[in-house]
């Protein structure tokens, strides 16, 4: 079962119970780097608040371009949020043919791997890897 628990003007939160994971949709939208720092901030609530196993970030229609130091800020601050909630995989769906997909690597400060794809069922499918039925 799946279900909307939080969101704002930039972007919807929704909990999958039954895989333990937790899913930012990103809205077709203008935002700030504030609007993306807020957002950020809420899924890490959401996260810290229902301690997922995974998060899938679709970023599909994603359409911010960072200022200087946000993806510093994202490393040093959230990533670590991230981790202490129990978060032992990550996951991007963004637009096919997007250089970054099929790339897996540990980010910044994080204590689990992040990798990316073009399609959000084989993003769930490597969350589920590994994981007993």
């Amino acid at each position: 079962m799946s279900q909307d628990i939080s969101g704002n003007e930039w972007g919807q939160i929704r909990h999958h119970a039954s895989t333990g994971v937790i899913e930012l949709q990103w809205r077709n939208v203008a935002m700030t780097d504030n609007g993306f720092m807020a957002t950020l901030g809420l899924l890490a609530l959401e996260a810290e608040r229902l301690r997922p196993t995974a998060i899938i970030v679709d970023a599909r229609t994603f359409r911010h371009t960072f200022g200087p130091g946000i993806m510093d800020w994202r490393n040093a601050t959230i990533l670590p949020r991230y981790g202490a909630a129990g978060v032992r995989k990550f996951a991007f769906v963004v637009p096919a043919g997007s250089p970054p997909v099929g790339k897996e690597m540990v980010e910044g400060q994080a204590v689990f791997p992040t990798a990316w794809f073009d399609s959000h069922d084989r993003a769930l499918a490597w969350i589920q890897q590994g994981r007993p039925v």
